[in-house]
């Protein structure tokens, strides 16, 4: 008999979880168990923490508990995601058409942003968008909002913790009604930096719509509160023609080589900083992002051909950005990316690499990207974005795939899950429910 390593009143203080489960562990390396035990803490200072994980045989030995008496909860445990940028008041456009970036923000996605300065729209769409988020088995990211502070406020009222937002800064290039000025602009960040601190996130909008004392000003206040700085960079050629064309006229930069170089200018550079998409950046750039430790948010569904209801603006080349050592994630970019779950930006991560002769783009890669390295790119991944022991119990539930999977095989489980829908709209049903940090945040059965 195995020794009885728990009292009665230590398994009160437990959470004990039995299922089917799927850990992710490396680019390259997850594991399937059939029948797993994870053991996480109810009380105390390590509350929500994961004491014990593994095959349900092996762990109930190891801790002297009757398996017997522990009943199998229905489904799939998977880890949690991070996704690393996403617009929230973009959700309404996602779908909308995408002929080019610029037009769709002119035409589209600009309109839309308008109408967060509604104390009322913002709410309403506050109070739906952080619970669909969460039915999507996202419980953290970067998070743009428009440049009004009531839709600001009210993402940061509604948004889990983990969920880093910054309001917008636009000064110009933009039409009228969502336009600031320089000093709206500095005034705006710097109140909510020191207001918000750690969670709130220093954004530019991106270099041509924010004029560059405005970017100085950013940074200054991200340094001063100890807060990330986030913005979109190299993302389509027409865009980077015309930065580049309207920034070698203005004073002080006449001579700047690269898109990347503007903002290495004015201050954003650095390993707080999460560049949005970079699909054509140089070799000196890469210099430049390596050298900084700066970071990117790779967006394979806004990214992709207007096919597949993607922008069209080329593919993320993670493996040139891994041999230059900058850290990468996925991310959805709600609402250039169609879709807000991430099951549909790791199957489009993956679709879109194998086409492209990239095999290395694989589902264990897929999953690592959006859970762990999602957590690493904001600096939590001390203790969140893995199902092991010491981290948080951040996870979700999702049906069992129908197959015959091997015990220790995880990316032919992950790949079945995602294969498993019907269509792409299906991946935002796939969540049965979600868990932070121990705690049940969203149950299907429950109203979105």
């Amino acid at each position: 008999m195995p020794n009885k390593l728990y009292s009665s009143t230590d398994l009160s203080e437990l959470q004990i979880y039995r299922i089917a489960l799927v850990r992710s562990l490396s680019d390259g390396d997850s594991l399937f168990y059939h029948d797993a035990l994870i053991i996480t803490k109810k009380v105390g200072a390590h509350r929500g923490r994961i004491s014990a994980v593994g095959d349900a045989s092996e762990v109930a030995i190891a801790h002297g508990l009757d398996l017997d008496t522990i009943p199998k909860l229905d489904g799939l445990l998977m880890p949690a995601f991070f996704d690393t940028h996403f617009h929230w008041v973009q959700d309404d456009v996602r779908v909308m058409p995408k002929a080019s970036l610029i037009e769709w923000l002119e035409k589209y996605t600009f309109p839309e942003e308008a109408k967060y300065g509604s104390a009322e729209f913002a709410r309403q769409k506050a109070e739906y968008f952080w619970k669909r988020i969460l039915s999507q088995g996202t419980v953290g990211g970067l998070c743009y909002s428009s440049i009004h502070d009531i839709a600001l406020e009210e993402a940061m009222r509604l948004a889990p913790n983990d969920f880093l937002i910054g309001n917008v800064l636009m000064t110009m290039n933009c039409p009228a009604n969502i336009t600031q000025t320089v000093e709206e602009a500095i005034d705006s960040v710097e109140r909510a930096a020191e207001l918000y601190k750690k969670r709130y996130v220093c954004t530019p909008r991106f270099a041509p719509t924010t004029a560059p004392e405005v970017m100085i000003a950013s940074a200054k206040a991200a340094r001063l509160n100890n807060c990330f700085q986030q913005t979109h960079l190299d993302e389509n050629e027409q865009e980077v023609e015309w930065v580049m064309d309207m920034y070698k006229k203005l004073p002080g930069f006449e001579d700047v080589a690269s898109y990347t170089e503007i903002y290495s200018r004015v201050g954003m550079l650095g390993p707080k900083s999460v560049f949005g998409h970079c699909i054509f950046v140089t070799d000196a750039e890469w210099c430049l992002l390596a050298d900084s430790g700066s970071r990117i948010a790779s967006c394979p569904t806004s990214n992709a051909p207007l096919s597949q209801l993607g922008l069209g603006s080329g593919l993320f080349d993670f493996e040139k950005a891994e041999s230059y050592d900058v850290l990468w994630s996925l991310a959805s970019d709600i609402g250039g990316g169609p879709f807000l779950s991430m099951f549909d930006v790791m199957r489009s991560f993956v679709d879109q690499n194998v086409a492209a002769g990239r095999p290395a783009a694989n589902y264990n890669k897929a999953l690592h990207r959006s859970t762990f390295k999602g957590a690493e790119v904001m600096d939590i991944s001390e203790d969140r974005g893995m199902l092991s022991e010491n981290y948080y119990f951040d996870a979700i539930r999702v049906p069992m795939p129908s197959g015959v999977f091997s015990d220790g095989d995880g990316e032919s489980v992950i790949e079945a899950v995602v294969r498993s829908l019907p269509d792409r709209e299906a991946t935002g049903t796939l969540v049965l429910e979600t868990f932070i940090k121990g705690e049940s945040h969203f149950r299907k059965d429950s109203p979105v």
